[in-house]
C-alpha cells in the first residue's frame, strides 16, 4: 500500500504569512504615496503606475520573504502566492472601500499580480544562484 504523503501546513502557513507581510507593505505603500499626493500634484496616467509599482515591490518583499522562509519551488510557490495576493488585496480594499464591485479591472489585477510574482520568483532564483 502506498503511503499518503501528508499536507505540509506550516509552509502553507509561512506563505500565507508573507502574503500578509506583501498586503502590508502594499498598504504602507500606499499611505507613503497619498501623503506624497497631498504635497505634489500629479496626473491620473502616473498615479496607476506607481500603484502598480507599489503592488510589485510589495510582491517582491512577499516572495523574497517566501524564499527566505521556506525557499524550494520558488516559482510553483509564487502562482499561489501571487493569486492569494491579488484575492486578499481585492478583500482588503474593498473592505476599506466599503463596497466591491467586478469589473475588469479585477481580472487585471490578478493577472498583473501572476505575472509580477513568476517574474519576481526567477530574478529572485538567479540572485541566489549568482551568491551561491
Amino acid at each position: 500500500m502506498q503511503k499518503i504523503k501528508s499536507l505540509n501546513w506550516s509552509g502553507f502557513l509561512s506563505i500565507i504569512k508573507c502574503c500578509m507581510i506583501g498586503i502590508l507593505t502594499t498598504l504602507i505603500g500606499l499611505i507613503i504615496f497619498a501623503v506624497i499626493l497631498k504635497f505634489v500634484d500629479l496626473s491620473t496616467n502616473i498615479i496607476g503606475y506607481v500603484n502598480d509599482a507599489i503592488k510589485a515591490v510589495s510582491i517582491f518583499v512577499m516572495l523574497f520573504c517566501i524564499k527566505k522562509t521556506n525557499g524550494d519551488k520558488l516559482i510553483l510557490k509564487s502562482i499561489f502566492a501571487g493569486l492569494l495576493y491579488a484575492v486578499l488585496s481585492l478583500i482588503v480594499f474593498a473592505i476599506l472601500n466599503k463596497g466591491f464591485s467586478f469589473n475588469l479591472t479585477i481580472l487585471y489585477d490578478i493577472l498583473f499580480a501572476l505575472i509580477v510574482s513568476v517574474i519576481v520568483a526567477i530574478i529572485i532564483n538567479l540572485l541566489y544562484k549568482k551568491n551561491a
